[in-house]
């Protein structure tokens, strides 16, 4: 079953506000390849019926998709995530307070400043009419920046030229004061990154682009990015100041979505106003699911820019805060399977099993296809861990929404995650009358297998 397209035509409760900001394109600052529609947001905000007086938590809430359409709908939300690079992107595009006069200060400074070092960088090596004449410029000394590529950059992904304008960007960056303002200028540098000025494709994994390869027009695509970014703003604040406008409150927090609850309690401003009461009214997220999808990897430019990815150990950390859905996320000591005896579930038991035998028939010793049931069970584990947080903050009658994926990455082995998360959600946890609705098939990742289902779960927390 779908949402239903009458829901999604009629008038939303918070329309007025919406349409006001319609042709505002925040969510553009920066996207990420698995980001999803904030319609989805809009459709069960009216379905639900959730008002301005109500709490919205996304715990996956990736680039900020759904904190941002709550907040032009005036609804408060909360979203946390594991990425650095995330949480930077969803608190920026929910800041609308920002000092636009200082904004532009910085980036006439910043501009002025890259703008004859980029032109220099580029004609490096190359012929130029000045090489047979007197050139009245003079060359700029280069010696302060490290143009050394970072340890974890993957192979290809930046070409020798665009790699030195964006070292030159961040130690620039890196000198304005740490603030709201600079948060624009950081966001606007790792949103440029990847495809603009990097080598990258996502097909949807992030893999080299060799037809990209080559000098980039650094100058000019950020400027570009800067000047959305300003245009945005201007709208969105004439908005506010016109009283047409009254966003939602947004806060934004790094967060293991497996400790959410012990997370927000101590770290939490805006759920523990008297407003809300140190509770959640509604969630909306879209969570990983079982696949090889290593979203380190897919923002590895971004977080190696951040500073927050410059050797194994910071990537680590951030891999191991995260649920695990990937080999490439499994750790020696991960045992939440183990821990939670999920295989008591015989859906989950039945796919171990699976595997297991796959493994043994084909003498599978090395190589990542012996981590796949472990994928599974720390998968599961770890939702179950996440639902009884979620379901320890929310108040009586409340809903969540997760929009999951099935899965096939595996030797084709169905992984109907949707219902295997309702049976957990309901049997070990406590949610209500768990409801699954088809939200669209998706390609497959895999040559073998037909398209997988991607569906919408909805739980609801019971009335005592």
């Amino acid at each position: 079953m779908t949402l239903s397209q009458d829901n999604e035509a009629e008038t939303l409760k918070h329309q007025s506000n919406l349409s006001r900001l319609k042709d505002l394109s925040i969510h553009d600052w920066y996207r990420f390849v698995y980001a999803y529609s904030d319609q989805i947001i809009t459709g069960l905000v009216d379905e639900f019926g959730i008002t301005q007086d109500d709490l919205v938590i996304d715990p996956f809430n990736g680039t900020g998709t759904t904190t941002l359409a709550t907040k032009k709908l005036g609804i408060d939300a909360i979203g946390t995530d594991t990425s650095p690079a995330s949480v930077l992107s969803a608190r920026t595009k929910t800041n609308w307070d920002v000092d636009l006069d200082e904004f532009r200060e910085r980036r006439s400074e910043l501009l002025s400043t890259i703008q004859p070092i980029f032109k220099q960088i580029s004609s490096e090596g190359n012929t130029t009419l000045d090489s047979f004449g007197d050139s009245t410029s003079e060359e700029i000394d280069l010696s302060k920046y490290d143009f050394s590529e970072p340890e974890k950059t993957p192979k290809g992904w930046l070409s020798e030229k665009p790699l030195k304008k964006m070292k030159v960007l961040r130690y620039h960056i890196e000198e304005m004061p740490d603030d709201e303002v600079t948060d624009l200028f950081r966001l606007a540098m790792i949103a440029i990154l990847p495809e603009d000025v990097g080598n990258v494709r996502f097909g949807p994994e992030a893999t080299r682009d060799r037809k990209q390869e080559g000098d980039k027009d650094v100058y000019s695509i950020l400027k570009k990015k800067l000047d959305k970014m300003e245009q945005d703003l201007e709208q969105v604040q004439e908005a506010i100041e016109s009283g047409k406008v009254g966003p939602g409150e947004t806060e934004i927090l790094r967060a293991d979505a497996r400790e959410l609850a012990d997370t927000l309690r101590s770290e939490s401003r805006l759920l523990n106003t008297d407003k809300h009461e140190g509770e959640i009214d509604y969630l909306i997220t879209s969570p990983p699911y079982p696949a090889e999808h290593d979203y380190t990897r897919n923002q590895r430019l971004e977080l190696i820019w951040l500073g927050v990815c410059d050797d194994n150990k910071d990537l680590q950390k951030i891999k191991k805060m995260n649920i695990r859905s990937h080999t490439k996320n499994i750790y020696v000591a991960d045992d939440e399977g183990e821990q939670t005896n999920i295989r008591e579930n015989d859906r989950i038991d039945a796919i171990v099993s699976e595997m297991e035998n796959i493994i043994e028939e084909e003498n599978i010793s090395h190589g990542f296809g012996q981590y796949y049931p472990r994928v599974i069970e720390e998968y599961f584990a770890g939702m179950l861990h996440h639902f009884e947080q979620v379901y320890d903050l929310m108040a009586d009658g409340g809903k969540a929404a997760y929009v999951v994926g099935d899965s096939g990455s595996y030797w084709q082995v169905e992984v109907e995650t949707a219902e295997i998360l309702a049976e957990l959600a309901e049997e070990r946890v406590g949610f209500a009358d768990p409801q699954i609705r088809l939200w669209r098939n998706m390609a497959a990742t895999t040559a073998d297998y037909d398209d997988v289902e991607e569906n919408i779960l909805i739980l609801t927390k019971p009335e005592e």
